[in-house]
């Protein structure tokens, strides 16, 4: 196998069940400095898509949902990689439901999408889950002009222009990064996700990045519901995934000291109202 492709082992929600084992290519750049640019964040491994993948394994009704949830798919903002969104889909295979809900991947660079497509392959999934450009500048109610933008009601655009159905459950995975980058996702959040629907971000720590501390209220300036899990990784420390988590970060490329010192992990869990009737 090549070196580029790693094979995550994410533990599943039940105590006696495998964990899901995952496939996974990291696209290359010619770029010296790959992962240090904006345009190639989706080149490496994140930690907090780790954390996040992790995370919803554990949990799996955040994916899998509940008599109560409403009908659509499942999208990951900015997914790089893909690791988080392929957590999610090997979740959906494994339901016994009969769930036929579909992943959307998303990104911005050609590269990044194409990789992506790569990778849902490596994992031969039922489901045909789909690939799209995202352009969070796109998803703006008002241009760079100050002009209202047009676009049809309950749906995002990629960057063909083409317009999709808002989803029910949105997972994002470090994509706060400038002082900016939180409005821009709280709005994009907001534009894609349905009334009653559910969205995961994970993050560092507020003090790792700029826009962090600031995500919560520009969530709620939009009437969506934030709560903010600053303990993450304490909470899980006495799990016994904990050490298979640990391992995950490390052939991500981080590691235990790097992932309490440097990052910390922030969890936002965001609910969109129903306000029609």
């Amino acid at each position: 196998m090549s070196d580029n492709h790693l094979t995550f082992n994410i533990p599943s929600g039940g105590e006696n069940e495998s964990p899901l084992s995952l496939l996974l290519h990291q696209a290359i750049t010619d770029d010296d400095d790959q992962g240090e640019n904006e345009t190639n964040t989706g080149f490496v491994m994140w930690p907090s898509a780790v954390m996040l993948a992790h995370h919803i394994t554990k949990n799996p009704s955040i994916v899998l949902g509940n008599d109560t949830r409403p009908d659509g798919n499942v999208m990951e903002l900015g997914a790089g990689c893909g690791l988080t969104g392929l957590a999610a889909a090997a979740l959906l295979q494994n339901d016994d439901s009969d769930n036929t809900d579909q992943v959307i991947f998303t990104d911005y660079n050609p590269a990044v999408l194409d990789n992506l497509r790569r990778n849902i392959l490596l994992n031969d999934f039922d489901t045909s889950h789909e690939v799209f450009g995202l352009d969070w500048f796109d998803q703006q109610p008002i241009d760079e002009n100050g002009e209202a933008v047009e676009k049809d009601e309950n749906t995002w655009i990629d960057t063909e222009g083409a317009s999709h159905a808002q989803c029910r459950l949105i997972l994002v995975a470090d994509c706060i990064v400038c002082s900016n980058d939180a409005e821009l996702l709280a709005t994009t959040i907001n534009c894609a996700l349905m009334e009653g629907g559910h969205a995961v971000v994970m993050g560092p720590g507020s003090g790792a990045r700029f826009g962090i501390a600031d995500f919560p209220e520009e969530c709620r300036s939009l009437g969506l519901t934030v709560t903010v899990d600053e303990d993450v990784l304490e909470d899980n420390e006495n799990d016994g995934s904990h050490q298979q988590l640990m391992d995950s970060l490390e052939l991500g490329g981080s590691n235990r000291a790097a992932a309490k010192s440097a990052y910390g992990f922030t969890l936002f869990s965001i609910e969109k109202p129903i306000t029609s009737t």
